[in-house]
């Protein structure tokens, strides 16, 4: 492929193709004839390099630990300081015209300041609003110097990118007030489902209940809550219809063993299932077997601007979902649309999963009213705003 064939960039600190967001861009460009290059970090068994539907893979074997704030700076700068040679290096091979940073961090679009030297364009795409998930993470104060540091960071970055995207209004909302930006400059593209990843409906299991979650589990998710919710479950429910609920996990993170030593302790680690890790073409076929999604999140500042995928999937397929009452949840789904609950009432959530299980008429009508909320923020939609944000560039 010639030198043009590569008009985009997509620079991640996170695997590819397991992170979702990043995947859809890559389809949307690939569907009119553009293929990328994606820079991102390594998993262990994951080759340095390799080809993906023509679209270029390069990895770089720096992993996410999770550990101090200043531990998590030093793994972000040096991802930032190698992608940056790396950048360099594609940029004079492939002339790209744009490179799109993925968040977090914020200042991984430093990374590409050379590009931007030799002509290319700059896309910050904010994932997540850094500030606010550190405040909710740590308690850490708004006038405290870790996050000065980091709303320091959002400023400067933002300074430099041609075009910001982010993830919904409610983001863009603290984004405009806190860097005065104008609409011209930040788009909001939602997370969406690529219909050509879910070519065929849900098929819950009809021997058990499966409650799921997939992804990244850390304390801030509050999963510990399922486990205490199905302890009452066990002491409410008639043992047949107990006997089919499980709640399964996928994925990896830093609050998995309080998860399963708290089912230990409890008495329901036997219906609590780790699966590990799947490649995101295999764990589609389990999203698709799904009874309920539950969403437990303690409410507070930064868990209030949740939109995640997993919520997204599970009402593109008519599958029930459980949630927290969050501000963006609940700004585009009303309480037609998901089984709500009070943050940490674990008495609320079991009968919010007892309905679920029992009011099947109920459930059909929900699932019906948030399918259509979802389709008026849909793929399509969302495609086009992206496409309209990088022919602009």
């Amino acid at each position: 492929m010639n030198k043009s064939g590569y008009p985009v960039c997509h620079l991640l600190y996170e695997e590819y193709p397991r992170d979702p967001r990043v995947r859809r861009y890559v389809n949307a460009l690939n569907s009119t004839g553009k293929k990328c290059i994606v820079v991102c970090s390594k998993k262990k068994n994951e080759k340095y390099f390799e080809v993906l539907g023509g679209n270029l893979i390069y990895r770089i074997p720096v992993s996410k630990k999770r550990g101090s704030f200043f531990l998590t700076l030093l793994e972000y700068l040096l991802f930032a300081w190698i992608s940056s040679f790396l950048l360099l290096y594609l940029q004079l091979r492939y002339r790209f015209k744009i490179v799109h940073i993925h968040t977090l961090p914020d200042f991984l679009i430093f990374a590409a300041l050379w590009n931007k030297i030799f002509g290319a364009k700059l896309i910050l795409d904010l994932h997540e609003i850094f500030p606010e998930l550190y405040m909710a993470r740590t308690g850490a104060a708004y006038d405290s110097f870790k996050v000065k540091l980091l709303i320091l960071a959002e400023k400067y970055s933002i300074k430099l990118a041609n075009k910001v995207i982010t993830i919904h209004d409610n983001a863009k909302d603290i984004f405009v007030k806190r860097n005065n930006l104008n609409d011209e400059k930040i788009s909001v593209v939602m997370n969406s489902v690529d219909p050509s990843e879910f070519p065929e409906p849900a098929k819950p299991d009809e021997n058990e209940f499966i409650i799921i979650y997939n992804g990244t589990i850390v304390k801030l998710l509050n999963l510990t809550m399922v486990v205490e919710a199905l302890l009452k479950l066990k002491q409410q429910m008639p043992p047949e219809d107990f006997k089919r609920l499980v709640f399964r996990l996928y994925g990896d993170g830093p609050a998995l063993n309080d998860i399963l030593s708290l089912a230990e302790t409890l008495g329901v680690a036997d219906k609590v299932e780790y699966m590990g890790y799947l490649q995101p073409a295999e764990m589609r076929k389990e999203v698709l077997k799904t009874g309920v999604l539950i969403l437990p999140p303690l409410k507070n500042i930064y868990s209030d601007l949740f939109y995640t995928i997993k919520l997204i999937e599970t009402i593109y397929l008519k599958i029930p979902v459980i949630a927290t009452k969050l501000n963006t949840y609940q700004r585009y789904y009303s309480g037609d649309s998901l089984f709500y609950f009070e943050s940490g009432n674990t008495n609320e959530l079991a009968e919010r999963i007892k309905e679920v299980y029992y009011n099947k008429p109920l459930v059909q009508q929900k699932t019906a009213s948030a399918r259509a909320d979802y389709d008026k923020l849909g793929w399509e939609i969302m495609r086009e705003r992206y496409l309209k944000v990088v022919n602009e560039l």
